[in-house]
């Protein structure tokens, strides 16, 4: 399909006649440039009248024009090629098949010419579209209900009018085949981009499936801070039981007589002061005695008593005492007393 090129009030006369399977023609000297000029993939319409009677015409593509010299197909839109005579009239009139092509509001709202509800089979779709194309061009966007979920890698064949183009697979954004369940089922909608590079049409909107079995596999756990409904419900895989009440969890560790194994316990929230003994040894630096020795002296006048002259102190050497100091041997509880920080949640460990 070539896209359509206009001109205002571009109408002339034939320069020569023509017969019917002639592909050139000439135009009134100098009005030759009343008409567009196509390139490639253009052209504009041209429809020859007779002079004599208007019901006497033939609809043409014109491809070309060099001057006044146009390059025509012959006998488009349902008409026939027939001969026309110098002076019969040429102009780039509007058609049906003009008019027919232009996307109206309501067919670009419905998306009606670029939508199908496949056919074929879960993984061989056909689709079926209102165009004039003979072949698909890149970037070119279809959409498609599906009519079953594929179980594999599929494809698709679409018909372009009257043209049946070859199937061609469909994949995924890498190029990678679907896999089963990427087309969930009937009514799913499809959007798919013909990619020339791939020779594929791209599925830019493959279903996403989940597997939350592969997610929690068994032996998971799995944590919610306000619903305590069983996660084989929310999640609709495995069994699933609680676990951990009043506990925390601890990371494995190779080794530890305590951590080494997983699925021990242990532990206390009671702080308890553990069963011990202290041994003190007292070391005596050494101290002095003080001491008095009387001796006799003669008494004052009429005093009999002796009086004490004077007094002495001895110092002791340094000494060891060896004495040994043992506390109770019981340790003492107290409730509640040892807890870490804690947040509480519900915990579930999958089972099956």
């Amino acid at each position: 399909m070539s896209i359509q090129l206009f001109a205002n009030n571009a109408k002339t006369t034939l320069a020569a006649a023509v017969n019917s399977t002639q592909t050139t023609i000439s135009v009134a000297p100098g009005t030759g440039s009343l008409f567009p000029s196509p390139s490639s993939g253009q052209q504009f319409k041209i429809t020859l009248v007779s002079a004599a009677s208007s019901s006497v015409y033939e609809i043409c593509n014109c491809t070309a024009r060099s001057g006044d010299t146009l390059t025509v197909q012959r006998g488009q839109e349902g008409t026939t090629a027939q001969p026309f005579l110098l002076n019969d009239i040429a102009a780039n009139f509007d058609t049906a098949g003009v008019m027919q092509n232009f996307v109206q509001t309501d067919v670009l709202q419905a998306n009606s010419d670029l939508f199908a509800v496949a056919g074929g089979t879960a993984n061989a779709l056909t689709a079926t579209f209102s165009s004039g194309l003979t072949s698909v061009p890149n970037g070119m966007t279809i959409w498609v209900d599906a009519s079953y979920a594929n179980t594999g890698a599929a494809t698709l064949q679409v018909t372009l009018g009257s043209t049946i183009i070859s199937a061609a697979p469909i994949v995924k954004g890498n190029n990678a085949a679907l896999a089963a369940g990427d087309i969930p089922g009937a009514g799913y909608p499809l959007t798919l981009v013909y990619s020339s590079t791939y020779s594929a049409w791209v599925l830019s909107n493959p279903f996403v499936v989940f597997n939350l079995g592969a997610i929690y596999p068994v032996g998971s756990i799995y944590f919610n801070a306000s619903n305590n409904t069983n996660p084989a419900t929310l999640l609709g895989v495995g069994t699933w039981s609680a676990i951990g009440q009043g506990t925390v969890l601890v990371g494995y560790q190779s080794g530890d007589p305590l951590f080494g194994t997983v699925g021990n316990t242990g532990g206390s929230r009671d702080a308890v002061v553990v069963s011990h003994t202290h041994t003190a040894v007292v070391n005596d630096p050494g101290h002095n005695h003080q001491y008095q020795h009387a001796y006799n002296a003669q008494p004052q006048s009429g005093n009999t008593t002796p009086c004490f002259a004077s007094t002495y102190t001895d110092n002791t050497s340094t000494a060891t005492t060896g004495i040994s100091v043992t506390n109770n041997t019981t340790g003492v509880a107290g409730t509640n007393g040892n807890l870490q920080p804690y947040l509480v949640v519900y915990m579930w460990v999958r089972t099956a």
